[in-house]
């Protein structure tokens, strides 16, 4: 089954550009019945994490809002999006963190909203 896009009238330029700011996942470390800990790599396809604020215009906020509400709670938490990665915006495989959490707030004529996004390749 396809992963659903990113609305294409809702912006995904950020503010500012941040790039991946988690390149690699850090290691686990298990503890071990003789008291010492195992350290090994996560098992996870994850490239990193990328915090995201970026202003839209009331129609485009209520677009982006329905997209949350009525595709992506409703089982379908991935999606794809291009995604800004200091080198330029291919679209990657992505899921907003924290179950989808983002924050408005009305700046102006535009409201900033932020999340923050797990990045995975395609």
């Amino acid at each position: 089954m396809p992963l659903p896009v990113w609305p294409a009238t809702v912006p995904h330029k950020p503010l500012a550009d941040t790039g991946i700011d988690e390149p690699h996942r850090g290691v686990l470390e298990s503890e071990m019945t003789a008291g010492n800990t195992r350290s090994r790599r996560q098992f996870t396809t994850v490239i990193g994490t990328v915090p995201r604020t970026i202003p839209m215009t009331t129609a485009q906020f209520l677009t982006f809002k329905a997209f949350v509400r009525d595709t992506l709670s409703h089982g379908a938490a991935e999606f794809e999006m291009p995604v800004w990665d200091l080198t330029g915006c291919p679209v990657r495989r992505v899921k907003l963190r924290e179950g989808g959490k983002y924050t408005a707030n009305r700046m102006g004529n535009k409201i900033h909203v932020s999340f923050s996004l797990d990045v995975w390749d395609l």
